[in-house]
């Protein structure tokens, strides 16, 4: 009787160390803790940049990329094997520093319509003032190099002289 029970004993211990899981190792993972203030931080004291990162957040960024860059790169070639044309990108690989304050707030107000209704931009209309869309392009402005800014100022200062000339005569 005691051998049975030595052996039952035995079994059940055997058992037990049996059917335990080792438990795997941790990962570890090269991370890098900062203090919170080292964190960079894109908070604007500017009220224009305030409000014109908001509107642009709201109102832009889900075409047009929160960063600016444009439409999503896994969707691109897609757009391009279609024959449709792509979402541009504000940032400074986009070309909406190529072109004047008056004709950007033009396209914000009447907005493009693409013939194939794929990806057209809507119309704001009056949805927004002069002021709060001069407000998204001075956030825009944040992405592009010195030299773009410089020209895309140019530009806007031709067209208006041009206007002044066109009125004038």
């Amino acid at each position: 009787m005691l051998l049975r029970v030595t052996l039952l004993l035995c079994l059940v211990l055997f058992l037990v160390g049996c059917g335990q899981i080792a438990e795997p190792p941790l990962p570890t993972l090269d991370v890098l803790l900062v203090p919170p203030e080292a964190v960079p931080t894109t908070a604007f004291t500017d009220p224009v940049l305030i409000e014109g990162q908001r509107n642009y957040d709201l109102y832009c960024a889900h075409c047009h990329g929160y960063e600016g860059a444009g439409q999503l790169q896994e969707s691109i070639q897609q757009t391009l094997d279609l024959g449709m044309m792509t979402v541009p990108a504000h940032d400074s690989t986009g070309h909406t520093w190529m072109h004047p304050d008056q004709l950007l707030i033009r396209t914000v107000r009447q907005g493009i319509q693409n013939p194939l209704a794929q990806f057209p931009m809507p119309a704001f209309g009056a949805a927004f003032t002069d002021d709060q869309i001069l407000g998204m392009f001075a956030y825009i402005r944040l992405w592009w190099t010195p030299e773009q800014r410089q020209h895309q100022r140019r530009l806007t200062w031709r067209w208006t002289a041009m206007q002044a000339a066109q009125t004038s005569n």
